[in-house]
């Protein structure tokens, strides 16, 4: 089993914005926890208050992975027929484990860059299948925690990883008329 490990970077900026969400969040639960001390029971209140219960527990086990992961490593495996991609903290915890991708049905591998509202980008890798005319079949592999990052280096490490392992895999994006073009 061939695999390769990528040392992820702490996003400080994403922090930031997630603190400004916890604190948020929770002066919206103690908002309406004396709401429904105040006025009694309702059904207004529980609903909106238990939504904001359920953000600040999301954001807070985020934050907590966050403050307590002093390394994470993004891990992709290979053993020649199939791909795996994972993250792993200095504890020993393995969470965003990718589904195994069968390397025989990839046709291309590449990065996806999105710019978030926040005018922050969001990496990704994705891959398409065999023959695959459009990039609307294509499937993503959410392998960074929303709070880490790899730097673009890193990234073009597994993108070389992937080719080593399957060398009939193309690497890099290509958009439907740049497809047209070298099908031509």
């Amino acid at each position: 089993m061939n695999y390769i490990e990528i040392n992820l970077i702490k996003r400080n900026n994403k922090l930031i914005l997630y603190i400004m969400a916890a604190l948020l969040c929770t002066f919206g639960v103690i908002s309406f926890a004396a709401e429904l001390v105040k006025d009694g029971f309702s059904w207004w209140t529980t609903i909106i208050g238990s939504l904001f219960v359920f953000g600040a527990f999301l954001i807070g086990s985020r934050l907590y992975v966050y403050f307590t992961s002093h390394q994470v490593k993004l891990i992709a495996e290979s053993d020649g027929k199939t791909m795996v991609f994972y993250c792993k903290n200095d504890s020993g915890k393995v969470f965003n484990k990718s589904e195994s991708i069968n390397l025989n049905k990839m046709g291309r591998f590449y990065i996806v860059k999105k710019r978030t509202r926040y005018l922050m980008d969001n990496y990704a890798f994705a891959y398409e299948g065999k023959g695959a005319k459009t990039s609307l079949f294509k499937e993503e592999i959410e392998a960074f925690p929303s709070l880490f990052e790899a730097t673009e280096n890193d990234r073009h490490k597994i993108m070389e990883f992937v080719k080593n392992a399957a060398p009939e895999v193309a690497l890099g994006y290509e958009n439907m008329w740049q497809k047209i073009k070298t099908n031509k």
